[in-house]
């Protein structure tokens, strides 16, 4: 899809010289570029006082308009002049530079148009909701729009996905979400959370992650802060990013904001393009513990011993955080340090003789490599994204309740399979389980968990097993329990999702018939 400018100013040069017309006025020739790096120099160059996302969208644009496009591709022209219509062309040469044209005229593609006003209502809605993308230029992939797109051109009518066009991932793009937020020019606040469940997703695993990221870019959309990093219950924004260019050289609000929270980078770290940003490494990090609905406690280092005593008692804490009035971090002070303090000096009235040089950890740390560190401690104070200041702490306590979560649901499904594979193993004949799993298990030893499903869908096998329960919701216990098992094999730097009640369940009911450890 290429667009013809926010208003639709180009749409009838476009269609008047068998053209697709992109605009970026400030950038020069671009038909010697042969790499993405060499295209991000050139529209850096054009743009310097634009932010870094923008101008990484910007270059992803432009490479597709000079090299990802393909001599006979479909293009779509949504437009603007003629309400609910759009055009469809075949691409029809390579790039080329018109010096003589208007500035924002020059960058062009020839095209042959084969449909010059097809009204919207001929295209299906999945289809509508990806030509709705802020981008001037973007590729529709999803749902067999290439096939499609063909079919409209060639018919009018369109055919509609194909059952194996249609997304086999689980997660599916919430069409309607992002129109909203497309539509909203102060961008749409919502939890992490809340963005998971757009998406069908309860925790931030590496698939969720890459659907949801590639959904936003490919309409034009970034979320700030990234929802990859901090608490999943902290509040974001989803704004766009990628809209088209106007004849502005200059930074927009929302772009200083996206660049504030991406913090300081030197160039070298600047992505090349929106579609080659080096994703970091999915772990778990400080930032993704710490809850933001909970506020530093702190003290100056000029107030009292007492005070400190007070505060670590009315909120049942060991440690806080001692920062001075211009927010500078100088330490902690911890019912030991006051020990310690007065282990040589007997009076020690102020916090500034009783606080410790304590260790603090940027917001973006991983985790792992502290482990020991805050064993050893008790505790770690972790900084704000920008790195200016403290924004909270993290306890070996914390750890402890943290890896808890993410060890129990295992024990428990491992309790699940080795109470089913008991019962099932004294019940069951191998022959009964070869037939039941077409032969891919031969007996009890070697079923898997969701081979189970399989063994027991049967009514009759399953009252081999003896137990007093309802045939079907039991099996259907074990199916949750199977997927969940599955979803869990994917890290995620969230807590199991309430949802994931049905381990509890399921090992509920095999305590209830087998009370035997």
């Amino acid at each position: 899809m290429v667009r013809a400018g926010r208003e639709g100013e180009r749409e009838a040069d476009a269609l008047e010289q068998s053209l697709v017309i992109a605009g970026w006025p400030e950038v020069g020739d671009l038909s010697e570029v042969a790499t993405r790096r060499e295209l991000h120099a050139v529209v850096r160059a054009a743009y310097p006082n634009r932010s870094r996302t923008v101008v990484a969208n910007w270059t992803g644009q432009l490479w597709r308009l000079i090299q990802v496009m393909a001599v006979d591709d479909f293009v779509v022209l949504p437009l603007k002049t003629v309400p609910d219509h759009v055009a469809i062309g075949r691409i029809a040469g390579g790039y080329r530079y018109r010096r003589d044209a208007a500035a924002d005229r020059r960058h062009v593609r020839p095209v042959v148009w084969v449909q010059r006003a097809l009204p919207r209502p001929a295209i299906g809605q999945d289809l509508l909701y990806s030509l709705g993308s802020l981008l001037t230029i973007c590729q529709l992939r999803r749902n067999g729009a290439a096939r499609r797109i063909a079919a409209l051109a060639e018919t009018g009518a369109d055919p509609g996905p194909t059952v194996e066009e249609m997304s086999s991932n689980e997660w599916v793009t919430p069409d309607g979400f992002i129109a909203r937020a497309v539509a909203a020019e102060d961008g749409l606040e919502l939890t992490i959370r809340e963005l998971l469940r757009q998406w069908n997703a309860g925790r931030r695993t590496s698939s969720a992650v890459a659907v949801i990221q590639r959904d936003l870019n490919e309409n034009g959309l970034t979320t700030v802060p990234p929802f990859t990093e901090g608490w999943i219950d902290s509040s974001i924004r989803v704004f766009k990013s990628g809209a088209e260019t106007d004849d502005s050289t200059d930074e927009t609000a929302v772009e200083e904001l996206i660049d504030d929270e991406d913090g300081a980078r030197v160039e070298s770290d600047e992505p090349v393009d929106d579609e080659l940003v080096p994703d970091k490494p999915f772990a778990l990090r400080f930032g993704n513990l710490l809850r933001t609905d909970t506020a530093v406690v702190s003290v100056r280092p000029t107030d009292s011993t007492a005070l400190a005593r007070t505060l670590m008692l009315r909120y049942n804490y060991s440690q806080l955080a001692v920062i001075d009035d211009d927010g500078t971090f100088k330490g902690a002070i911890s019912w030991e340090s006051i020990a310690k303090a007065q282990m040589a000096h007997p009076a020690v009235p102020t916090v500034d003789q009783a606080k410790q040089s304590v260790p603090d950890a940027a917001h973006d740390e991983l985790v792992l490599p502290r482990i020991d560190e805050i064993s050893g401690r008790g505790f770690i104070f972790i900084r704000s994204r920008d790195g200016k200041a403290i924004a909270g702490i993290i306890t070996a306590a914390d750890l402890t309740n943290r890896f808890g979560e993410i060890a129990r649901p295992f024990t428990m499904i491992e309790e699940c399979e080795r109470r089913l594979h008991r019962r099932v193993k004294s019940k069951i004949a191998a022959d009964i389980i070869e037939a039941a799993t077409n032969k891919r298990h031969k007996d009890a030893d070697s079923l898997t968990f969701g081979a189970y499903v399989h063994v027991l869908k049967d009514e009759k096998e399953f009252r081999l097993l003896d137990w007093p329960l309802d045939h079907a919701q039991f099996v259907q216990q074990v199916k949750d329990v199977a997927e969940i098992r599955n979803k869990m094999m994917h890290f995620s730097p969230d807590p199991v999702p309430n949802e994931w009640g049905a381990i509890d369940g399921l090992l509920a009911m095999l305590h209830a018939v087998d009370p035997l450890p």
